[in-house]
């Protein structure tokens, strides 16, 4: 009993670590075209090449998947179509993502059969996929993923309409936004996982702000219940938003996009617990060789074996957690 007791006091003094996930997450990615003859040139992680110790470093890594991969269909009436080698798939996995989105606008530029074999050509490397599938059901499927016992939810939506390809009970389509959707599938995900991420393709290209849909998709994923939203689509960063205590990052813009450093993009940097959301955006260089990094100076972060190393951050609070069960306490920083 007294044994008992001296180990009942000693965990009392010094309790157990909380259970921590590092979240890392970037923008549009884009295999085709240019970026992929440079693949070939170069080799495939060579875009990746700068930034793989940091998307390896996280314990969660997230970007959004700006392309089919497929040898399939034809492409769909419209002004840009990207589709790129299925082999090209693997390069995900070995630059270390966990989880891409194809909820975007590119994902069906070449129809449903594209579509759903992109999918499942990316999910036979291990990497997670979201916003797609072979049905609506199965492309607005919550995703989970559980990490040093944490369960990180993740859903993911199109917010451009009208779709060019639209939804289908029966064949492969992608998960288009609208309030009600959104508004009854973040509120029945929130109590099954620990975070609930939502992953938002949505606004006007080039635009330095969210536009009035972007902020009402957003904030009605956060209201609901989300506890971060995932942005991108305008190709640049927009700011990011504390809402209701939430963190809302409208644009983290482009990552691997373009061999001329086209648009602008930014990474978060996130730390999750069960308790607590801790989030950076970071600004990276996009060069005109492919490959994003993170900036070469006295205040960037520089990758390190466990993730990532910085400087303290200016954090950004605020109180009431409206619509909140899970009182999650957020901290935001931007680094531009």
């Amino acid at each position: 009993m007294t044994c008992l007791l001296c180990v009942i006091q000693l965990l009392a003094v010094h309790p157990v670590a909380a259970q921590t996930v590092r979240l890392c997450a970037v923008g549009d990615i884009m295999l085709a075209g240019e970026i992929e003859r440079l693949m070939t040139k170069k080799g495939l992680l060579y875009p990746f090449a700068r930034m793989q110790p940091v998307l390896k470093g996280a314990d969660v890594t997230f970007g959004n998947l700006e392309c089919c991969l497929s040898t399939q269909g034809k492409p769909i009436p419209k002004q840009f179509n990207f589709r790129a080698d299925p082999s090209e798939a693997v390069v995900l996995k070995q630059a270390g993502f966990t989880i891409v989105s194809c909820a975007n606008n590119h994902a069906w530029d070449y129809g449903r059969d594209a579509l759903l074999e992109t999918v499942q050509d990316v999910e036979r490397t291990g990497v997670v996929v979201v916003g797609a599938g072979a049905n609506r059901a199965a492309a607005h499927r919550l995703r989970v993923i559980t990490k040093n016992g944490l369960k990180i939810g993740f859903l993911a939506y199109l917010g451009l309409i009208p779709a060019l390809v639209a939804e289908s009970e029966t064949e492969p389509c992608l998960s288009m936004a609208s309030v009600e959707s959104i508004r009854r599938e973040v509120a029945s995900a929130h109590d099954r996982v620990d975070v609930l991420i939502v992953s938002l393709h949505a606004g006007q290209e080039g635009a330095p702000s969210a536009t009035p849909r972007q902020r009402l998709f957003a904030q009605t994923a956060i209201d609901a219940g989300a506890d971060m939203v995932i942005g991108h689509h305008p190709h640049v960063v927009q700011p990011m938003e504390m809402y209701h205590g939430k963190p809302i990052f409208y644009s983290l813009g482009n990552f691997v996009f373009s061999v001329s450093g086209r648009g602008s993009g930014a990474m978060i940097d996130a730390t999750l617990t069960r308790h607590s959301v801790h989030a950076k955006m970071i600004r990276l260089v996009l060069t005109d060789n492919a490959q994003p990094h993170l900036p070469e100076s006295k205040h960037s972060r520089q990758p390190t074996r466990k993730g990532f190393r910085s400087q303290s951050p200016l954090s950004v609070r605020e109180g009431g957690l409206r619509n909140s069960r899970r009182r999650l306490q957020p901290h935001v920083s931007e680094e531009f």
